[in-house]
């Protein structure tokens, strides 16, 4: 079964790794137009409990790596160790690749890729490029642990640095080492529920998966 998915949020990534854990015959191929996948843009890492996915999910994260006192991760190295893991479990990965023409069964591709331009044919398209249906924006900021204001949404990393997230203006302190924004409904959530949605989604394709398969009978 040869699957497409198209976008590189994390909820495609968790997607992808799903399919994986389901169906281990599965040809898997995610597409992006980045150029790589994660350190590009941030978002909120905090986590009730770690990890938030299966351990084989997770290539080498380093420095980033949580530790005991730690309930946050930097999402874009996050994002990176998966992805690196998605394509040693061998999903192929298209980067700097745009799809122009998709259909459920094929996708036109341009890319600077190995297979360049052109239509592959898959038994199953999924598009998850869409942006966020909420309407919801936070800011957010990056300090020195110890240092940053009194917010209700932080979370502290294994580096020494603290993530905040607030909605509404931007906050002064002189003290941010970096500046986000995010849309989205709860950064408290963000990384769990995406990874979960991802992992239902998978659900629902292996079923469109076992439907399509020679001599199955409907009931």
């Amino acid at each position: 079964m040869k699957i497409a998915i198209l976008g590189d949020s994390l909820v495609a990534i968790s997607t992808a790794h799903s399919l994986l854990d389901q169906e281990t015959d599965a040809e898997v191929h995610l597409f992006t137009e980045r150029p790589e996948i994660g350190l590009m843009n941030e978002g909120p890492g905090i986590f009730e409990k770690w990890p938030p996915c299966p351990n084989h999910w997770i290539s080498d994260l380093k420095s980033q790596e949580p530790s005991e006192g730690s309930n946050s991760v930097r999402r874009s190295w996050f994002e990176k160790a998966i992805a690196i893991a998605l394509s040693e479990r061998g999903c192929i990965i298209h980067l700097r690749t745009r799809c122009t023409d998709v259909s459920s069964v094929h996708v036109e591709v341009k890319g600077a890729g190995r297979i360049g331009s052109g239509r592959i044919p898959f038994d199953i398209v999924s598009d998850m490029r869409s942006v966020s249906e909420t309407s919801t924006e936070w800011s957010g900021g990056v300090c020195i642990t110890g240092g940053e204001p009194k917010l209700e949404i932080t979370g502290n990393r294994s580096d020494g640095t603290t993530e905040l997230w607030w909605s509404g203006p931007r906050k002064d302190t002189g003290s941010w080492l970096q500046e986000m924004k995010w849309i989205g409904e709860d950064p408290r959530e963000s990384l769990t529920s995406e990874i979960k949605v991802g992992i239902e989604i998978a659900r629902t394709l292996v079923d469109t998966i076992i439907q399509k398969s020679p001599g199955h009978k409907i009931e």
